[in-house]
């Protein structure tokens, strides 16, 4: 079986880091268990928990990726990682509003400065750990169990926040999530929490090891599709410490006198209406026809060092269906692979996936996208309602 390149292997990577945020859908839970701790005691563990300490190693068909040794503070983007994927050795130092990553190799810095809006939000990873044990000891006659968990964006390997932007990733509507008994990862004991979507939805199983103490996921699964085949992601926590003593000057970075140093900018904010996103960002925002039941969600700018990206968020409660406009990088010209079709006279491609339905085509200089949990033709008639400018 062939291996992905590494330029590959990115994007899947970034899939698993954030494939938990696909919990949003409803929820059945089964195999609820008395001796599971209550949500609230999850809660006040996870309150206590300032930063961890560990090597994270990921994993693909078992076949090591990437290996990382990192110290990073929870609910927050301090960090610091030395990073191994295969002869590359990279360095990534992190504060709450730079980043610095080091190529030793190519005697080089990039240096990221993140501005991120007032009004965006992530799920912390207290707040989806008393979501999914709360609905694992709801009895199994309580009506709320089938209420919609919270989503968890899981750390990028130890990063503390997630990805601006983590592509992709699969929907589990109408997933079950199940406690499947114990386990020990790193020596540590832990829950075991397998999320299972319905017999009839192409989508796979993910499972999730979370500490005993802590309550913190120490290692997690899930399953991917490369070139129709499916293949299997492992994240796991080795060698763990929590609540270790950091020294000062841990997420500072001196870059050597000699290094080439760049500077990229990314400016992410996250708006409640079309309208404050139009107000925000030159570029004129699309007004898609969208059907119901899916409703107006979120708006989301995006600014990476002078390419912006927009996008609208729809929802029903359970599928979900993103409107992008971005302006070009690289070869935007060229489109992908997949059915051709016509938008507004201008040649599109659809493609469908197990997360959804994508549709693609370039209009005036810009890349518009449809994505969603719909069907081909309702992502066709949401980009033919767009029109270009």
């Amino acid at each position: 079986m062939q291996t992905p390149s590494t330029s590959r292997l990115r994007p899947l990577l970034l899939v698993s880091i954030a494939i938990l945020a696909v919990l949003t859908g409803c929820a059945g839970v089964g195999s609820q268990q008395s001796d599971l701790p209550t949500a609230e005691a999850v809660e006040g563990s996870l309150a206590d928990l300032d930063a961890v300490n560990a090597t994270v190693v990921s994993t693909l068909d078992g076949t090591r990726i990437t290996a990382r040794q990192t110290v990073f503070e929870v609910g927050t983007d301090r960090r610091r990682s030395t990073t191994q994927t295969g002869e590359t050795r990279s360095l990534v130092v992190a504060n709450d509003s730079v980043t610095w990553r080091y190529d030793r190799a190519a005697n080089t810095v990039q240096r990221t400065r993140r501005v991120e809006g007032d009004q965006q939000s992530t799920t912390s990873i207290s707040r989806a750990m008393r979501s999914i044990f709360g609905r694992l000891n709801a009895p199994a006659d309580e009506s709320e169990r089938e209420a919609a968990l919270d989503p968890l964006v899981l750390p990028a390997a130890g990063s503390g926040g997630p990805q601006p932007f983590t592509g992709q990733v699969e929907s589990f509507e109408n997933a079950s999530l199940h406690y499947r008994g114990t386990g020990t990862v790193a020596g540590r004991e832990a829950y075991v929490v397998e999320a299972v979507p319905q017999a009839d939805v192409n989508t796979a199983n993910i499972t999730l090891w979370i500490d005993q103490e802590w309550y913190y996921p120490l290692q997690w699964n899930s399953t991917i599709v490369v070139d129709t085949e499916r293949r299997t992601v492992r994240t796991t926590y080795r060698n763990v410490t929590f609540n270790p003593a950091i020294p000062a000057g841990t997420f500072t970075f001196d870059p050597p006198a000699n290094v080439t140093v760049t500077e990229r900018k990314i400016v992410s904010r996250t708006f409640g209406t079309s309208g404050e996103l139009a107000a925000a960002s030159e570029m004129a925002i699309p007004d898609p026809d969208v059907p119901e039941p899916l409703e107006f969600d979120s708006a989301r700018y995006f600014d990476d060092n002078g390419t912006v990206r927009t996008s609208l968020q729809y929802t029903n409660g359970s599928a979900t269906l993103r409107v992008t406009k971005s302006e070009p990088r690289g070869d935007s010209g060229t489109l992908p692979e997949g059915d051709r079709l016509d938008i507004n006279g201008q040649e599109a491609v659809i493609q469908s996936f197990e997360s959804g339905t994508s549709l693609i085509w370039s209009c005036d200089g810009y890349r518009y996208t449809v994505f969603g949990d719909a069907p081909r033709e309702t992502v066709r008639a949401v980009g033919e309602s767009i029109d270009c400018g």
